[in-house]
């Protein structure tokens, strides 16, 4: 399967996910690889720690063939997606099967999200259907009124679904880089808790992608 990860607004854990994506995979017995094509390389970079596959493409054209042909070789791919929606965003959307837009709680970032929302929809307007397009909400914090305004703000998104799984706003997750790891592989209550959101949120969006 290929899969993006797309949002334009810094600090949605975009990166992140990308990573976590591609370690549960793994997990899965897939052989998977990530494309870094942001800018900043967080993902290529915490990736190398994990001793995991990835290569970096910023060129929209490289970009486009080479999701193709790394599709051939692998049994998913995981593009980190830059954050500036130009040609390389486009170049994702016109290839992936899903498209994967995590979404903080808060007023900038949903004026942002409609960004990405246009993009994948001329995407899937010139594929006459795809890509499949989830949101979910990230960095989330539990009971507050504005995660509340987000979830029915972004249930109206035409062409999209909201996963019910939620990633919340976790210290772990911000370490995790830093000591080389995913929370799958890091010790203690608060990374067992912050994995099995991540294999939820992973479960969902994969099973949304088969229907």
């Amino acid at each position: 399967m290929l899969i993006g990860i797309l949002n334009r607004k810094g600090g949605c854990g975009k990166s992140t996910t990308a990573v976590h994506l591609a370690y549960w995979l793994s997990t899965q017995n897939q052989r998977v690889i990530v494309i870094d094509s942001d800018g900043q390389m967080s993902s290529s970079q915490w990736l190398k720690k994990l001793n995991m596959p990835s290569v970096i493409i910023a060129d929209p054209d490289e970009l486009f063939d080479q999701i193709g042909e790394l599709s051939e070789k692998y049994d998913s791919v995981v593009v980190d997606s830059p954050s500036v929606l130009g040609e390389p965003a486009k170049s994702v959307l016109l290839n992936v099967d899903l498209a994967i837009v995590p979404v903080q709680p808060s007023n900038l970032d949903l004026l942002s999200a409609k960004d990405i929302v246009r993009l994948v929809h001329q995407a899937q307007k010139i594929r006459k259907g795809p890509p499949k397009a989830a949101m979910f909400l990230s960095r989330a914090s539990r009971g507050t009124v504005l995660m509340r305004e987000a979830r029915e703000a972004l249930k109206e998104t035409k062409g999209f679904t909201l996963l019910d799984s939620v990633i919340y706003q976790r210290q772990v997750i911000a370490d995790a880089p830093g000591q080389d790891a995913t929370v799958f592989s890091m010790p203690g209550d608060a990374a067992s808790s912050a994995a099995k959101g991540y294999s939820s949120l992973f479960e969902e969006a994969l099973n949304y992608a088969k229907t």
